[in-house]
C-alpha cells in the first residue's frame, strides 16, 4: 500500500463508531412507549368461597382417665378362718356373678344358730302352753260358775227350811261357807284369765326375740361365704387362704367390667355453645324442678389413640360434676360406656382400662346454620369480594366443625348466604381494595 492511500483508510475507521452510535439513537426513538396496566389487571387473585347453610351438629372435645362405675369393697363382717378361696381370685382375675369367692370356717355360727333355733322352739312351746292354759282355764271358770249356782241354790234350800225348824243353825252356816269358798275360786279363776293377755304379749315378744337372733345368726351363717355380686375385674386381695380374719377387714376389692364413666374436662366456653345449641327450642321449666343434662339429646364418642390406630366407643352424657378443676378452670361432664369384656378383640376392639387416657367428643343435635370455611375467619372479621372490591364484614362464630364455622346471624352487618368470602391470607387486606376473585370450587 502506498502512503497516499493509509490515510483514507484511516478515516473509514473513524467513521464506524459514529454511524452505529446514530443507529442506536434512531432505535430509542422508534421504540414505541410502554404499555399502562388497568387497576383491575394490578389487583391481587384471591380464592373465595360461598357462605352456605348447611345441617351441622355442634362438637366439643375434652380429656379424661376411665374408671369403673361400680366398685365392690368386701369389708368382712364376721372372724375365722379362711378355708377357702377361689383359683383366679388373684389381682387382674375375672369373675363371674354369683362365683363363691372366699369362704370363713361356719362352725361357730352354726352354734350359734343352732341355739337360735333351740330358743325359739321353746319360746313357740311357752307360747302354746299360755294359750292352752288359758282354754283350760276358761272351761274350768264355767264349772265353777256352776257348782257356785248349785250351791247358791242349796243354800236358799237350808235356809228355807232353817225358817221352818227342819234343821239347825250350823247346818246353814256350813253351807254359806261352802258358797263363800266357791265364789273365792270363781274370783281367783277370773282373776288368772284376765292376767293371760299379758302373758301371752310377754310370750310373743320373746318369741320374736328368737326369731330375729335367729334371722341374725342365720345372716352371719350366710356371711362365711362370700360370693361376688357382678361380673367382677379383681384389682386386690388380701385374704389368704387358712388366714384368721377379723371383722372391718378389707378383703378383696374389684370393678365392675360391664360400664366404665369418663370424667372428662371441658372449656367453659365450649360447654356455654354446646348448652346455647342443644337449648334451642326446648322449654326450660319442662325440664322438672332439677336439670337433667340426660334430657338434652347429646350424643357422645369416646377415643383411644393407640400409634396410628384409633379406637372409637359410642357413650352417653349421664352427669355434671358439682366442682370446678381450679387450675384448668374446666367443668366436667361425666360420660358413661358399655364395655363389653365377653366379645373383646384386643386388637381391633379392646377393653376399656381403669385410668386410660381417653378424648371425648359430645355432640349436639344438628342444626341448620350458616357456613364459611374457619380460615376464611380472621379473628372477628370476614374478607368479603363484592363487585371486585374487598368488603370487610363482622363475625362471631358459633362453633367450628369440619374445617368449616358456623355464624352467629344475629349480628349486625355480617356476612349473608352466597356471599363470596375470601379465603386467601392477604398482606395487607383494607377495605374498598380492588380483588380478582376466583371461586375455589371452580379451580
Amino acid at each position: 500500500m502506498s502512503d497516499a492511500t493509509k490515510p483514507k483508510g484511516r478515516r473509514y475507521l473513524l467513521l464506524l463508531p459514529l454511524c452505529a452510535l446514530l443507529v442506536l439513537v434512531i432505535m430509542v426513538k422508534l421504540k414505541p412507549g410502554p404499555q399502562l396496566k388497568s387497576d383491575a389487571e394490578l389487583a391481587p387473585k384471591v380464592l373465595v368461597a360461598k357462605a352456605e347453610y348447611r345441617e351441622l351438629e355442634a362438637m366439643v372435645s375434652g380429656y379424661g382417665r376411665a374408671r369403673a362405675k361400680e366398685t365392690w369393697v368386701l369389708v368382712s363382717e364376721v372372724s375365722g378362718r379362711v378355708i377357702y378361696r377361689h383359683p383366679d381370685l388373684e389381682k387382674g382375675g375375672m369373675l363371674p356373678q354369683g362365683t363363691v369367692a372366699l369362704k370363713i370356717d361356719p362352725v361357730d355360727y352354726q352354734l350359734k344358730l343352732a341355739q337360735a333355733k333351740s330358743d325359739l322352739n321353746s319360746a313357740k312351746a311357752e307360747a302354746s302352753r299360755i294359750a292352752l292354759n288359758k282354754n283350760k282355764m276358761q272351761v274350768s271358770l264355767g264349772l265353777e260358775k256352776n257348782r257356785l249356782k248349785i250351791l247358791e241354790d242349796e243354800l236358799k234350800r237350808k235356809q228355807g227350811l232353817l225358817k221352818q225348824g227342819s234343821i239347825s243353825r250350823s247346818a246353814v252356816d256350813l253351807e254359806q261357807a261352802n258358797v263363800f269358798a266357791q265364789q273365792q275360786k270363781v274370783v281367783d279363776l277370773e282373776t288368772s284369765i284376765k292376767l293371760i293377755p299379758n302373758d301371752i304379749e310377754v310370750a310373743q315378744a320373746r318369741v320374736q326375740v328368737s326369731q330375729s337372733r335367729l334371722a341374725e345368726a342365720q345372716r352371719a351363717l350366710d356371711k362365711t361365704v362370700v360370693t361376688v355380686p357382678f361380673d367382677a375385674r379383681i384389682t386386690s386381695v388380701s385374704a389368704e387362704l387358712e388366714q384368721v380374719v377379723n371383722p372391718q377387714s378389707v378383703l378383696i376389692r374389684a370393678n365392675h367390667i360391664g360400664q366404665m364413666q369418663i370424667p372428662a374436662q371441658f372449656s367453659f366456653s365450649d360447654i356455654r355453645m354446646l348448652m346455647r345449641q342443644s337449648l334451642k327450642g326446648v322449654n326450660l321449666n319442662a325440664l322438672g324442678k332439677f336439670p337433667d343434662i340426660r334430657t338434652l339429646a347429646l350424643k357422645a364418642q369416646i377415643k383411644l389413640y393407640s400409634g396410628d390406630i384409633v379406637h372409637v366407643w359410642p357413650g352417653k352424657v349421664t352427669r355434671v360434676s358439682d366442682t370446678v378443676d381450679s387450675q384448668g378452670n374446666t367443668i366436667e361432664l361425666i360420660v358413661e360406656m358399655e364395655n363389653d369384656w365377653r366379645h373383646f378383640d384386643p386388637l381391633k376392639r379392646p377393653p376399656v382400662l381403669n385410668d386410660m387416657f381417653l378424648e371425648v367428643n359430645i355432640y349436639a343435635t344438628k342444626a341448620r346454620v350458616l357456613t364459611v370455611p374457619s380460615r376464611a375467619v380472621h379473628g372477628d372479621k370476614l374478607y368479603v369480594a363484592e363487585n371486585g372490591v374487598l368488603q370487610v364484614k363482622p363475625v362471631a362464630v358459633l362453633f367450628e366443625r369440619d374445617g368449616l364455622a358456623a355464624i352467629d346471624t344475629t349480628v349486625a352487618g355480617t356476612v349473608s348466604e352466597q356471599q363470596r368470602v375470601i379465603v386467601t391470607d392477604l398482606l395487607p387486606a383494607l377495605a374498598g381494595m380492588m380483588v380478582r376473585d376466583v371461586l375455589e370450587s371452580e379451580l
